[in-house]
């Protein structure tokens, strides 16, 4: 039995309709309540990871002169909580090695041939709000390290959410958008909401507002580590340097828990 022609053209509308109100576009509040939703479940599960790595892909814009260049370097990480990383990092201008053991941060540089050691907190958390505060160590996606990347993103002036799903890599990945004060920030979320598919950070206070984009790879959520990993290994040859400080008032607290002996 065939269907009337009618009948026919009121399904047709029907479907039109449905698949056009399932790709309408959210109203702001939902995507910022999506965008809310995704970023707290990555955050749950950063959180409950006790150790992992990953590799980052970074791309750094400089400007000189009102004029962009672009510095890329290769990072592959490795952290264990409460109180370990271990990274390399490869690029155009740099070559060299880190570990943070819970009582001090060591860098080696094996282009330079030198090698700094300098105090540190007890915890990761309080270890990266102390990289920017006292070494002036620049970390554009150090938020997603901590006890819950969501409170370290998230503050009371950022607006925005949920915008699109794009491509990275080989991943669909969900696309999201925030408006800060200082800084815009965009960030690509995979299947797993484990880790990044990539981070976008905007710097709107510095000139020519350079940004600085890192794209993630390589996660394992279980590698395989000792105290060792976390272990500075100095070559032989290289010369000890001072690590700079930014601060004009030290914390007494991190000298004496990084003073041998002293850390309860």
């Amino acid at each position: 039995m065939s269907i009337p022609r009618q009948i026919l053209a009121v399904f047709a509308t029907v479907a039109v309709v449905a698949g056009a109100g399932c790709n309408r576009a959210l109203t702001p509040e939902e995507a910022s309540a999506k965008g809310d939703a995704l970023l707290k479940e990555l955050s749950k599960n950063l959180s409950a990871l006790q150790t992992f790595a990953y590799t980052a892909e970074e791309r750094r814009e400089l400007v000189k002169g009102g004029a962009k260049t672009e510095r890329r370097a290769s990072r592959r990480v490795t952290v264990r909580r409460p109180n370990g990383i271990a990274f390399t990092t490869t690029g155009e201008n740099s070559d060299g090695t880190g570990w943070y053991d819970g009582q001090h941060l060591t860098l080696v540089s094996n282009r330079a041939k030198v090698w700094a050691r300098g105090p540190m907190p007890p915890t990761l958390d309080e270890a990266l709000d102390f990289l920017l505060a006292e070494y002036a160590i620049p970390m554009p996606s150090a938020d997603l390290l901590y006890t819950s990347p969501y409170d370290a993103l998230m503050t009371k002036d950022t607006k925005g959410g949920w915008v699109d799903q794009q491509r990275i890599g080989d991943l669909t990945c969900d696309h999201l958008a925030y408006k800060q004060d200082v800084v815009d920030w965009e960030i690509w979320l995979g299947p797993k909401r484990q880790l990044p598919c990539q981070f976008k950070i905007i710097y709107k206070s510095d000139p020519g507002q350079p940004s600085t984009t890192v794209t993630y790879s390589d996660f394992d959520a279980s590698p395989k580590i000792s105290d060792e990993t976390f272990t500075a290994k100095i070559p032989d040859g290289y010369q000890r340097i001072k690590i700079m400080r930014h601060a004009t008032v030290n914390d007494p607290k991190v000298e004496a828990a990084a003073e041998p002996g002293k850390r309860k």
